[in-house]
Parts: structure tokens; C-alpha cells; sequence
């Protein structure tokens, strides 16, 4: 005999619901997470272990207010029966076997979670409640509707045969090692953290996923703790290039004494396998990708690796480095046809691309009336046959890291397009255009 108890906690975020699953699962072995704030609990068999279901229900009320939540749980031998118990509005309130159908005929149509078109469809024919859905004649409803209206019938009177979808917790991804007589070289250090990242991908292959991040804290002799993180290109569960990426990492911000326990997590992730294009060039190897940005993350800091992100100022080339993070749109900036995405040029081939001098090359400018005349630099020196400026570029002047230069736009008399600044410190090559 079917027996479900349902447990209603109004206002529940993502947080609470997780932690009514995870209570639920203290009271009972199967657990449906029925949406924010609802909860389905299978309660066949438990009368030996925890007594009646009035004492289960108290049980289980009470270990939520313990948690400063206020719920209501209704049993009954379905799920819509025990859910329109529960929002009865007692604390608790048990249906008798057998009983759903009697209590289920006043409850709304809304219990049943129809979709938008049958609910509407039902609302022409005039049915409102559960009591009325069920004394519909069957045959009929079933040449109305095939399958699915007698499935509805079937809940509305109670009969629900459907066993819980159960509900797991998610697995976590973690890996310690206790070091009592205390790590205080890098080497073993690095080795340790990489032998517990091989154990965390080879877990993460064994469900399917991929880390798109690993996280280390470390306990130090000084009673201090140590914590980093890093992120790969892309998700990943290869053994090598985690490691890989770990063992830089660390060697990149090292701890400042001697470590005595070490935890490595893992961030998972389902990487969905997506067929490549071919009008696209192949791609690079996550393996391989990883363990080049690593070595790079080791020789310049691993904050100076990753994607530049302009910021929201009027001075130039003023950037930060974000990590790596996988487009959610694929194809941006493929060139189809005559239009070019992610730009203005529309019709047309071609685009100008701006080649930025990191840093600027100083140079030597001739004026006539005023106007660059003449260039000279080191691999370029030409006569200027065409300019557009001066555009003034100022801004920070409330700080101490105020600017203000003019800037031109030049052609040699070879064909070349530069761009020019000019301030207190001279003339600087800023870009050539391509």
C-alpha cells in the first residue's frame, strides 16, 4: 500500500530546498524534490523504525523547526492527495487509506500541474475541481484525449502508481591528505596536490563530468591556512593537464610555511559533446591548451594570463584580465558571406584592424602649421600626405593619475595608416592599422 507524505515549506530558495531534501533523506530512503518548497517522502515500511505516521510527521516537523522553518505535511496514498492535504492549513493532516478520492474532489484542477492548453481546455468544459475530472465518463475522456486524460483521471481520484523520482545528493569532488610531520619544500608539496588531482578527475570521468575549476586549501604549521585557485581554458577531466595546471599553480603562489594537511575540490561540470563545424579550423586539445596556459601562468603570474576586458573609462587601452570562460553562443565573429559579426561592416569584404604597440614606440614628428608633417621611428620614417585630429582624450583629472593627450590619425606617403599621441612626455607611435 501506497503511503507518500508531502512537506510544504512556503518560500524555500534554492539553499532551504536543498536542505529539505537533505533532511528528508534522514527521515526516509525515498525522496522526490517536488519544486521550490515541496517535498515527497515515501513512507512504506518506516512504522517499524520510527512508529506511527502522525510520530514520523512530528518527527520530521519538528527537525525543521529546529532550522527556523515553518512547514506543513500531509500524508495520504498519492502525491496530489498528500499534497492538497498539506496546504489543508493544519500543521499536519493524514488522509485514511483509501480516502483520497473523497478528499480530492473539492481540490482545484491547479493540483495536477496541467499545461497551459489542457488547463484551458478543461476551463471550456466547464471543470474546475478534481472531483469533477474524476466523474467524467473514462471512455469518453480517453477518445478526447488518448492516454494523458486518463493518467489525469487516474490522479484526480487519487490513484498514483508512479513510484518517486528519487533524489540523490549531488556527489562532491574532493580529496585530502594529512602531511602530520609537515610539507615544507615545493617539490613533494606539488607532487601530493597532483597525485590527489589525478584521484578527482578519475572520479569526475566515472560520472561523466569535467572540472572548470580546482580549489586547494592548505593547513599550515603557523596555524594559518593557505587557499588558491585555478581554472582551466575549458572543462576538463584528463589526469595529465590537471595536474598540469595544479602543480603550476601552486608553484605560482607557493605556501609561506610548512603545510601539515592539504584539500583539493573540484568544481564539476556536464560538458555537452557538440559535433564541430567544418567551415570552422580545428581546435586545440583541451589537454594541450591547459598545460600551455599553465606553464604561462607560472612564468608571468597566473593573474596576466586570460581574456582582456576593456573597462568603463575614456582612457585608452585600459583593461584587466578575466579567466577563461566558454562562450555561451558559439560562431561569434565568423565572417559569412558580406557581414562581418560582432562589428559595424556590413556589405563589404573587408575591415580595418587597429595592430596596438604594447608599449608605444617614441617617435619623432615634423609640423607644418601646426599638422604632423613628417614621421621618423625606428622601421618607419615616411612624409605624411594625409591626417585626421587632433581628438582630445582627458579624464582622472580628481586624481593622481590624471591624462590628457591629442591624437592623430596619419598616412605615409607609402600607404601606411598609423595612429599618433602627442603630450607632455612627445609623440608616440600608438597603432598601425592592417
Amino acid at each position: 500500500m501506497t503511503r507518500i507524505a508531502c512537506l510544504v515549506v512556503s518560500g524555500a530558495d534554492e539553499r532551504t530546498q536543498r536542505l529539505l531534501l537533505e533532511m528528508a533523506l534522514a527521515h526516509s530512503p525515498s525522496v522526490e524534490d517536488g519544486g521550490p518548497g515541496v517535498v515527497y517522502l515515501d513512507l512504506r515500511g518506516l512504522e517499524k523504525l520510527f512508529g506511527s505516521e502522525e510520530a514520523i510527521a512530528r518527527g520530521f516537523l519538528d527537525a525543521v523547526a529546529a532550522r527556523g522553518l515553518v512547514g506543513r505535511i500531509g500524508i495520504a496514498g498519492s502525491r496530489a492527495g498528500s499534497r492538497f492535504a498539506a496546504r489543508s492549513g493544519e500543521s499536519i493532516t493524514i488522509i485514511p487509506p483509501g480516502g483520497d478520492a473523497r478528499k480530492l474532489g473539492p481540490a482545484p484542477l491547479a493540483l495536477l500541474d496541467l499545461d497551459p492548453h489542457t488547463a484551458a481546455r478543461f476551463g471550456r468544459w466547464g471543470i474546475r475541481t478534481l472531483g469533477e475530472l474524476a466523474d467524467l465518463p473514462s471512455r469518453g475522456l480517453a477518445e478526447r484525449l488518448g492516454d494523458e486524460g486518463s493518467r489525469l483521471q487516474r490522479l484526480a481520484r487519487g490513484e498514483d502508481a508512479t513510484p518517486l523520482r528519487l533524489w540523490t545528493p549531488p556527489p562532491i569532488f574532493e580529496e585530502s591528505a594529512e602531511c602530520p610531520w609537515g610539507v615544507q619544500t615545493l617539490d613533494p608539496l606539488v607532487d601530493l596536490a597532483a597525485s590527489l588531482t589525478e584521484m578527482l578527475c578519475e572520479r569526475l570521468s566515472r560520472h561523466g563530468l569535467c572540472a572548470d575549476a580546482f580549489e586547494w586549501s592548505c593547513r599550515l604549521a603557523d596555524r594559518t591556512a593557505h587557499a588558491g585557485r585555478c581554472a582551466p581554458a575549458a572543462p576538463l577531466s584528463d589526469p595529465a593537464a590537471a595536474a598540469a595546471l595544479v602543480r603550476a599553480s601552486l608553484a605560482a603562489h607557493p605556501p609561506r610555511a610548512a603545510v601539515e594537511d592539504i584539500t583539493l575540490r573540484a568544481c564539476p561540470v556536464r560538458v555537452t559533446t557538440v559535433q564541430p563545424r567544418f567551415d570552422e579550423p580545428p581546435r586545440p586539445s583541451p589537454r594541450q591548451l591547459t598545460a600551455t596556459l599553465a606553464r604561462l601562468s607560472a612564468l608571468v603570474d597566473a593573474r596576466g594570463v586570460g581574456s582582456p576586458t576593456l573597462l568603463d573609462t575614456h582612457r585608452p587601452d585600459t583593461h584587466h584580465i578575466l579567466p577563461f570562460t566558454l562562450s555561451p553562443r558559439g560562431g561569434e565573429g565568423r565572417v559569412r558571406g558580406s557581414e562581418v559579426r560582432g562589428s559595424e561592416v556590413r556589405g563589404i569584404g573587408f575591415a580595418l584592424a587597429m595592430h596596438r604597440m604594447r608599449p608605444p614606440k617614441p617617435i619623432e614628428v615634423a609640423l607644418t602649421a601646426g599638422t604632423p608633417a613628417h614621421l621618423r621611428a625606428a622601421g618607419l620614417n615616411g612624409r605624411i600626405v594625409a591626417t585626421a585630429g587632433p581628438w582630445r582624450i582627458s579624464g582622472d583629472w580628481w586624481t593622481d593619475s590624471a591624462y590628457a593627450r591629442d591624437e592623430w590619425d596619419v598616412e605615409l606617403a607609402d600607404g601606411t595608416l598609423c595612429r599618433l599621441a602627442h603630450d607632455s612626455r612627445g609623440w608616440r607611435l600608438e597603432a598601425i592599422y592592417d
